[in-house]
Formats: structure tokens, C-alpha cells, sequence
């Protein structure tokens, strides 16, 4: 079979393929609540459990994939993808609902994981910024695009064919997958269990990799808690249907644009690093901005999305060179620095999931709460730990 390298398209749709899974589902989330006799904060479970697998899983993925090259450990993991989707697609209860959501968010993690990894592999330092910033739009815009969808299929199909589009989803990428080249070509051993612990340890050392990772992850916590029970305030509390749920989520990839093309034109004038403090500066702000506001004024859809979405846009400006430094801490360990990465940003965003859903009484508050103190921390992590001149 002949092969190619991986385009850039084809790797966006490999990373967009983990946030497809976990968010073409949530205007479904009071449907599924009511089709098993369960709450709405129970269901939600199904969000929490999804990032716990996408956390976890990739920590497997990156050490597998620096000694076996990039190509077979994706192709496994489109395979677990799709398995989990099926499995989704046909539960009869809620618990075996949530086997699925781990089994599918076990294998959804694969491209975005391998997709940065690869990018690492093929591009020059320069270039690779720009592809990851590619890379970074379709990982933050599909949260914007998947619940349109998702809502419009709901309004005419029951919420199993959801599921259902994330299996069609999982075959077409595997297909792809399976003519594409090997890009990774200098092996390193296997490692043990202890070994792996000890280079995660090793990552964890480097002020190179600690710093970028931590503050691109900490903004992501207040985004994925807010994400995670904006089905809720707004079709329970604000009473706004599923198919009108996803065109507020259009506000964040129209966001996510902005601050990407803000990025490519702040960037040349202040360079990487003063570019990501002033976007994590502007999260702070925001977060602060966006906890005032669900404590003291009453709860509308725009009001809700709009400084989300401007998170989302500083978000965007920092994400690149962030990316791009933690990947370089070290070069021997291009695949574990990206598992690692995306374990750091999906443990926390789904503790945050998990908190949220525990505080959630039909408010904005916890959710304001954590988007204003883990965008805080980051913007203290990042100008704590800059470099010393």
C-alpha cells in the first residue's frame, strides 16, 4: 500500500477527533438523563469520565509511540475509539454508558497526542509553531461546532446517533491512518514502567516543560468546568432548546480565530514569551470579569458565552509557543513531553469537571469560580517562572 506523510489536514482531524467525541454530546445530556431516569449531574459523569480516560490514556500513547514510531499506537487507537463509540451507541443503562465514555475517550486521545508528536517529527522549529497552530484551532474550535451539530441531529434523531457519527468519524480516520508513513524513524527502547516514571519525573524537573504546560492547562480548567454544565443553565435554567444550545458554542471557534490571527500578528513584535503572558494576563482578567458577573447579574446565554469566548481568544494567542517550548524540553522525549502535556491539561480539566458537578446547584457561580482561579494561577505561574535575564 503506498503512503504518504500526514497532511495538515489530516493531522487536525486526528487531534479534532477527541473533542468531536466529547462535545458533539453534551446538548444530549438532559435527553440522556431523562431516557435513563437519572440526573442531570449524574449524567455528567459521563463528561468527567471521558477526560479522565483522555488524561490517562495518553501517557501511554507517548512512550509507546518513541519506540514504536507514531503509526501502529494510532492505529490502535482509532480502533479503541471506535469500539468505545459503539459500545455508546447501543447502552441500555447508564452505567454501561460510562464503561463506553472511557473506553471511547481512551482511544480519542490518540491523534491529538501523535498529532503534535508528528508535527515535532516532520517540521523545522519555525514551521512547526505555525502547524501547531493549526493543530491548536481544531482542538478548541470543534468544542464550538461539535454541539451545533449534535443539537441539530437532535432535533430530529434520538441521541444514540451521535454516538453513531463518532463511529463513522473513528472509521474514516482509521482508514486514513492506514496509508500513512512512519514518521518517527529514530527508535529509542522500550522502557520499563519505573523507566517511564522516571522520564515523566525527569519533564516535571525542567522549568522548560513545567511552566508552559501548567499555564496552557490551567486556563483549559475553568473552560472545560464551564463547558461541562452549560447544557444544563441553559436548557434547564434558561430554558433555550438543543438545536438553539449549539449556535451559543459558535461564539467560541469565532473567538478561537480571533485570537489565533491576533497571535500570528502580536507575536513578531513581542516574541513568544511576552505574547503568552500578555494572553494569560487577559485570561486572568476575564476569569475575574466572568465570577463578578454570575454572582451579581442574572444568567443569559450570551452573557455566559461571550467572556468564555474571549477567554477562548487569549487562549488561542498563548497556546502555539507554549505548545512548541514544552515539546523541546527535550528532544529525546518528543512523545512523552506530549503525552505528559495532554495528561497535565485533561487531569485538571477533568477534576475541574468533577468539582463543578459536585458545587452545581443551578448556577453560573462554581463554574466562575474556578474560571476565575485557575486562569489567576496561571498567570502567576508564567510570571514567576519566566526566564531570568
Amino acid at each position: 500500500m503506498k503512503t504518504a506523510a500526514p497532511s495538515i489536514p489530516v493531522l487536525v482531524g486526528l487531534t479534532a477527533l477527541m473533542p468531536l467525541g466529547m462535545h458533539i454530546v453534551l446538548p444530549a445530556i438532559p435527553t440522556v438523563a431523562r431516557s435513563f431516569d437519572a440526573s442531570v449531574a449524574t449524567i455528567q459523569w459521563s463528561v468527567s469520565l471521558y477526560m479522565i480516560a483522555v488524561a490517562a490514556a495518553q501517557l501511554i500513547y507517548g512512550p509507546l509511540s518513541d519506540r514504536y514510531g507514531r503509526r501502529p499506537p494510532l492505529l490502535v487507537g482509532l480502533g479503541i475509539f471506535i469500539i468505545g463509540s459503539i459500545l455508546c451507541a447501543v447502552a441500555p443503562t447508564a452505567p454501561l454508558l460510562f464503561a463506553g465514555r472511557l473506553v471511547q475517550g481512551a482511544g480519542a486521545c490518540v491523534g491529538m497526542v501523535l498529532g503534535r508528536a508528528m508535527v515535532r517529527d516532520i517540521y523545522q522549529s519555525d514551521r512547526a509553531v505555525v502547524v501547531l497552530a493549526y493543530i491548536s484551532m481544531a482542538l478548541m474550535s470543534v468544542p464550538g461546532i461539535a454541539p451545533i451539530v449534535g443539537g441539530l441531529i437532535l432535533s430530529w434523531l434520538d441521541w444514540r446517533a451521535l454516538f453513531v457519527i463518532c463511529v463513522i468519524a473513528g472509521i474514516l480516520l482509521f482508514v486514513v491512518a492506514l496509508r500513512l508513513a512512519e514518521t518517527h524513524h529514530n527508535r529509542v527502547p522500550l522502557p520499563s514502567v519505573i523507566a517511564v516514571l522516571r522520564d515523566f519525573a525527569h519533564l516535571l524537573r525542567l522549568r522548560e516543560f513545567v511552566v508552559p504546560a501548567f499555564v496552557m492547562a490551567l486556563p483549559n480548567c475553568g473552560f472545560w468546568a464551564f463547558i461541562s454544565i452549560s447544557p444544563a443553565l441553559l436548557q434547564d435554567r434558561l430554558g433555550i432548546p438543543p438545536q438553539q444550545f449549539g449556535f451559543y458554542f459558535a461564539i467560541l471557534p469565532t473567538t478561537y480565530f480571533t485570537g489565533s490571527y491576533l497571535s500570528t500578528r502580536v507575536m513578531p513584535h513581542l516574541g513568544p514569551a511576552r505574547t503568552a503572558l500578555l494572553g494569560t494576563a487577559i485570561c486572568a482578567a476575564l476569569g475575574v470579569t466572568m465570577l463578578v458577573m454570575t454572582m451579581t447579574l442574572t444568567p443569559t446565554g450570551i452573557g455566559l458565552f461571550l467572556p468564555v469566548g474571549l477567554m477562548n481568544c487569549a487562549i488561542a494567542m498563548t497556546m502555539p509557543a507554549l505548545q512548541m517550548r514544552a515539546l523541546s524540553a527535550d528532544p529525546r522525549l518528543i512523545g512523552a513531553a506530549s503525552g505528559l502535556m495532554g495528561f497535565v491539561q485533561m487531569a485538571l480539566g477533568a477534576t475541574s469537571t468533577l468539582v463543578v458537578s459536585w458545587l452545581y446547584t443551578g448556577t453560573a457561580v462554581p463554574a466562575g469560580a474556578i474560571l476565575a482561579l485557575s486562569s489567576v494561577t496561571g498567570l502567576l505561574l508564567i510570571w514567576f517562572g519566566r526566564p531570568r535575564s
